[in-house]
């Protein structure tokens, strides 16, 4: 039975008695899993995907089962995409009130049992005698059905056919409100939402189309899901604040004795108070002005939010629930930890390395790079007048400032990775030849290239030494000093024009000398759960300075740096001068705030400003109606 599902399906006798069992051979490697009538496994719920999964042998006595429909299903009561099962252990899988239960076979296979949660435990025959000493259920069954038939059928037709004018929607008993712009697709189909009869929404029903993290080919399915199915627009994807189990009890009662007992009765009765849709609330009442324009609108661009717990009310005691978190208890600004920036300790390697330092401690940051920002910054150095000679062409013509080296992002908030090339490329020339009066560049980063065009003399002699490194003198900008055949004139030699920037050291190899220039990686950030808007007009930096804000040297020491290692962010009193004061010069609204610069679900970064980015941006691009399948 190598290679071989064996398949028993054992459903329990309604009046007792043996169960019925059915058994089917099934053969490898793959079997489909779902509510399709072609699945291998065919499991009738609703809260199944018709194609839900697959599995298939991974060897001897080893099962993988995989989703290929994005939602998750249990293996060991915790919800998975993917599970690689050891069928010696015995494991049970559940698809909604389905459980698959595996085990070797005996001859290689895999045997399969699959019983429904409903069947597990037989039922008395009373539960389904129509009999009753004090009200047949019988009975019962009539009267409901008649009043069901006269209260959303008889009344509805009287309505209908003899009171139309008076406007009434009998079918609205059955919504609790229209859903928002974003959600507006799924008006009809209630079951994306609510996969269980009678049961609040569950998260795994909304990270089914927000969950962040997902692989690109797992991503694209969600996207495409969302898309065929008529969304206008592209879901937002999210990550999770905290492992789940951690944030449960890390999050305490709600203030108050009638509060306190109602999260208590909800938690009780499986209506918990911690799930996405206790923040992000659907169906809620409309706006008074959407309602007197159009009582048919969607209510806002996206659900309703409510603020269950804030920041404060879980950091402020953090320890005394969670004893092994590493963070701090920070009930308010003036105790907010000090800050502690990610530094990188070793840039070789494919993988740099990190470490969390204090900035009390001057941490050294090993990004490669040899760089003095006080001799760049020196209104009156050599750097000075070489920039005031060469930005004569390029429309300045001063000495340098920060924003002659780092650019601002797309987005503004942050500064694009500094490029050799554009930004400093203006006085340090890569250019070591004029071929048909065009410049020859060494190719930046690329150090055998360059040894190459070296070795070769250049290849028509040096054209760039009337551009030479400011404060130097010398007669070749690529080297004064004699060397090995190989490398003579070798820009990665003193005096050369790599040699100043980089760190370089020379091995011996069976071709000859070569050098080894260290890695240059610079961190775009330091403050990984946290994060900071230049773009904000009071925190100042170019273009804002002038409107009364900061300037950049108010918070980067960087004219009193000789070295590109220095760390040159301010610590948490440079924050505190204006955050988490009664009053501020700034008066910022969100002073004081861990929204500024925490968000919920990506603590990373900050919570966005109101109505920014705004929903329409999200809009396919494509689309103006709902889109063809696959398009």
């Amino acid at each position: 039975m190598a290679q071989e599902f064996h398949l028993k399906l054992i459903t329990e006798r309604a009046g007792g008695g043996d169960p019925i069992i059915r058994e089917r051979h099934l053969p490898g490697p793959e079997l489909s899993i779902g509510r399709d009538a072609a699945s291998g496994i065919l499991l009738t719920d609703l809260s199944i995907d018709p194609q839900h999964a697959k599995m298939r042998f991974a060897g001897p006595g080893r099962v993988t089962i995989e989703s290929v429909s994005g939602l998750p299903f249990k293996v060991g009561g915790r919800s998975v995409q993917r599970a690689d099962l050891d069928l010696a252990s015995h494991p049970v899988v559940a698809f909604a009130d389905y459980s698959l239960a595996f085990e070797a076979g005996p001859e290689g296979g895999a045997v399969i049992t699959v019983t429904h949660a409903e069947d597990e435990h037989h039922p008395t025959p009373s539960i389904f005698s129509l009999r009753s000493p004090l009200f047949g259920r019988r009975k019962m069954a009539w009267v409901f059905g008649v009043g069901i038939f006269v209260v959303c059928l008889l009344v509805p037709m009287i309505f209908v056919g003899v009171l139309s004018h008076l406007q009434i929607h009998p079918d609205q008993q059955w919504s609790t409100g229209h859903l928002s712009k974003s959600h507006a697709f799924l008006e009809s189909d209630c079951k994306a939402c609510h996969t269980n009869k009678f049961v609040a929404v569950r998260d795994e029903a909304c990270l089914a189309c927000h969950q962040a993290g997902l692989k690109p080919d797992g991503k694209a399915k969600v996207l495409a899901r969302s898309r065929d199915g008529g969304s206008a627009f592209e879901p937002l994807l999210i990550v999770d604040h905290a492992a789940h189990d951690k944030l449960s009890k890390a999050t305490p009662l709600p203030a108050g004795v009638g509060p306190k007992i109602a999260a208590v009765f909800q938690r009780t009765f499986n209506h918990p108070n911690d799930r996405c849709a206790s923040c992000h609330v659907e169906h809620s009442k409309a706006d008074a002005k959407l309602a007197s324009a159009d009582p048919k609108a969607p209510l806002s661009d996206k659900p309703q939010m409510i603020v269950v717990q804030d920041c404060k009310s879980c950091h402020s005691q953090l320890k005394m629930r969670l004893g092994k978190t590493e963070l701090i208890d920070t009930p308010d600004w003036r105790r907010h930890p000090a800050f502690r920036p990610l530094i990188m300790t070793s840039a070789e390697g494919a993988k740099p390395t990190f470490q969390r330092m204090a900035l009390t401690s001057a941490p050294q940051e090993k990004n490669g790079l040899i760089f003095p920002h006080r001799m760049h910054l020196d209104p009156t150095g050599g750097v000075a007048r070489e920039a005031i000679a060469l930005g004569k062409a390029r429309g300045y013509g001063a000495p340098l400032e920060c924003a002659a080296c780092h650019q601002r992002d797309k987005t503004g908030k942050g500064f694009a990775p500094i490029q050799m090339e554009r930004d400093c490329g203006g006085c340090h020339s890569l250019a070591y030849a004029r071929v048909g009066g065009q410049l020859k560049l060494f190719p930046h980063g690329e150090v055998e290239k360059t040894m190459q065009i070296a070795a070769g003399g250049f290849g028509g002699g040096v054209g760039g030494a009337d551009r030479m490194r400011p404060g130097t003198i010398r007669s070749s900008a690529f080297g004064a000093y004699a060397a090995p055949s190989a490398v003579s004139g070798s820009p990665f030699q003193r005096g050369g024009a790599c040699f100043d920037c980089h760190a370089i050291t020379w091995t011996q190899t069976a071709t000859g000398p070569m050098p080894h220039v260290q890695a240059v990686k610079l961190a775009n950030r330091y403050m990984t759960r946290g994060a900071f808007d230049h773009d904000v007009p009071e925190h100042g930096g170019p273009g804002h300075a002038k409107a009364g804000g900061y300037k950049c040297a108010d918070c980067h020491k960087a004219a009193v740096s000789d070295h590109a290692s220095d760390v040159l962010i301010p610590d948490i009193a440079k924050c505190a001068a204006c955050h988490g004061q009664p009053k501020t010069r700034t008066a910022a609204a969100s002073d004081g705030e861990c929204a500024t610069c925490h968000s919920f679900h990506a603590p990373g970064l900050p919570s966005p400003k109101p109505g920014h980015p705004p929903l329409e941006t999200l809009r396919w691009s494509e689309m103006s109606a709902k889109p063809a399948a696959g398009a």
